[in-house]
């Protein structure tokens, strides 16, 4: 990289996530909870892509983890387990599309996403 001439702004340093922002936002979503744990680690210099996947990774981590549990109920699982897979579906479809109209910035879940905001951050700051 060039030195800059005085008058001409210095040349910005690229981002780690870079093009990738995007794109780590994008897989993060599409890969569910699996997807939110890789690209937590993967993407963890870049904030907006960390959030996303801890966001990615409490949501779709929750409802699965959910999902095991009333499995255990007998009987009851023949009801959960549509229902779950139905929110599970509206959340991946909003998020799908959300990440394919942005730049890869924060996405919060709509409804619930006051209440996990905090538990997000929490995550998203934990990986260093």
């Amino acid at each position: 990289m060039p030195p800059s001439t005085p008058g001409q702004p210095a040349p910005a340093a690229p981002s780690s996530a870079g093009p990738n922002k995007k794109t780590y936002t994008i897989l993060a979503y599409v890969l569910t909870w699996v997807g939110g744990l890789i690209f937590l680690f993967v993407g963890k210099d870049d904030p907006d892509v960390k959030w996303n996947s801890a966001n990615s990774l409490i949501i779709f981590g929750g409802l699965a983890i959910i999902n095991i549990i009333l499995g255990f109920i007998p009987g009851l699982n023949v009801i959960t387990f549509p229902l779950l897979l139905l929110i599970g579906l509206g959340f991946w479809i909003f998020f799908l599309v959300k990440s394919l109209q942005g730049n890869g910035e924060r996405i919060p879940a709509p409804l619930i996403g006051g209440f996990l905001n905090q538990y997000v951050d929490q995550l998203a700051n934990a990986v260093k």
